[in-house]
């Protein structure tokens, strides 16, 4: 009984936490937290979450943090954990986390208000990401409770208005397509977190098409990834994980795309389609050309345009070329299609797709090669550029620079 009794004691004190919460003052609940924090971290074994605990409590007593998250993400994390434990022996652990973690954020929206059903998906999803991430790390609970906290107040403070319907839509939608992206081991299981992310931001703030075009950029890049796959291991190229894309590739590809998608969705401003397209076109094109050109004979740095061997970090090909046109064609091509992006702006993303996988080359072989940053940092950059090069276009043209 004392064994099934123990793991109880964190989500139980949680909650009376939640129950007492609004009836105590913000500065005197913080500073109580505080000092049960000091208590945790001088008799348990969680020091780190003692001090993720204690910083929420500080951030929240001077006013910087909701109570939601301050205790959203503590009752996540409490009863995710328990469940998680609990349940492994008729579902499996992630199930029974998420399920817990889905539970506790809700129960303590209801309680503390407001309630914002948006904000705890992306909670419970943010959290399951961080806890695949950091499994094999001593303080994944300090960066997984600071990370979610920090994620509910900022999208608590944009006020996203949305639709219900749409929202249940999109997740209806990014847990479908990540669950087959799953199962055809084009994903790990930190990429399907991240997909459904980034999935569900960009069908609830932006529209079903933008996702699309999204979801179009995955498909013809893990297309491509299979493309001469044993040709690209007998090269030592080949993608890592066999093939498999995490939530690395994620965010180097997509982070500042969904970012033009939010943006837009806030100012309905056409400058956020051209970021948007712009950074999707080079993630496409960039990848079409490193998957295809890594087959297409001798590349060239693209800073001397000596020989190198394949795989070389700023190696570029004739083929890889063409690739990355065809690439940066196809995914603006989808974007007029789904009526995402006006005739205009494709051809803008057109251009910054070529642009940006260039750059792409050019940062790997100026910054990568010297170990500086490693791939994804690079493809960060890259489809950074290739967004901004849009925006600088698009922008010109309707100051009338260039028409």
């Amino acid at each position: 009984m004392e064994t099934r009794q123990r793991p109880l004691t964190m989500p139980l004190m949680v909650t009376l936490l939640i129950l007492i919460a609004p009836l105590i003052p913000a500065s005197l609940l913080g500073a109580g937290i505080i000092f049960l924090s000091i208590i945790l971290y001088v008799l348990c074994k969680s020091r780190y979450l003692a001090i993720s605990v204690a910083m929420l409590a500080f951030l929240y007593g001077i006013g910087f943090l909701p109570i939601i998250a301050l205790l959203g993400p503590m009752m996540m994390m409490a009863w995710g954990e328990y469940l998680a434990r609990n349940l492994r022996n008729y579902t499996h652990e992630t199930l029974g986390f998420a399920f817990g973690a889905g539970l506790s954020i809700a129960a303590t929206m209801f309680y503390c208000r407001p309630i914002d059903s948006l904000v705890g998906i992306i909670a419970v999803i943010l959290l399951l990401m961080l806890r695949s991430i950091l499994a094999d790390r001593d303080d994944a609970e300090m960066i997984s409770v600071l990370g979610v906290a920090l994620t509910i107040t900022l999208f608590s403070d944009l006020h996203f208005s949305y639709d219900e319907t749409m929202l249940t839509l999109a997740v209806a939608i990014c847990v479908g397509f990540a669950y087959f992206a799953y199962r055809a081991k084009t994903v790990d299981a930190s990429g399907v977190f991240a997909a459904m992310l980034f999935g569900i931001i960009l069908v609830t703030v932006a529209g079903v098409s933008w996702f699309l075009v999204v979801v179009s950029f995955f498909i013809l890049g893990s297309f491509f990834t299979k493309y001469q796959y044993a040709e690209k291991v007998f090269l030592g190229v080949e993608q890592g994980k066999d093939g498999r894309r995490g939530y690395q590739n994620a965010f180097a590809n997509a982070l500042f795309g969904v970012c033009g998608a939010v943006l837009f969705g806030l100012t309905h401003d056409e400058i956020f389609v051209a970021l948007f397209l712009g950074c999707i076109a080079t993630a496409t094109a960039d990848t079409l050309a490193s998957e295809i050109g890594v087959t297409g004979g001798t590349p060239y740095l693209i800073t001397t345009f000596r020989p190198v061997p394949a795989g070389t970090n700023g190696g570029v090909t004739m083929i890889g070329e063409l690739a990355c046109l065809f690439g940066a064609i196809a995914i603006s091509g989808i974007a007029f299609v789904l009526a995402v992006s006006p005739w205009y702006i494709c051809l803008i993303g057109i251009a910054a797709g070529f642009f940006g996988t260039n750059m792409d080359s050019l940062i790997g072989a100026l910054i990568e090669n010297k170990g500086v940053i490693g791939n994804s940092g690079t493809n960060l950059l890259a489809t950074l550029s290739g967004g901004l090069f849009a925006m600088v276009v698009y922008w010109a043209i309707t100051v009338g620079w260039l028409w």
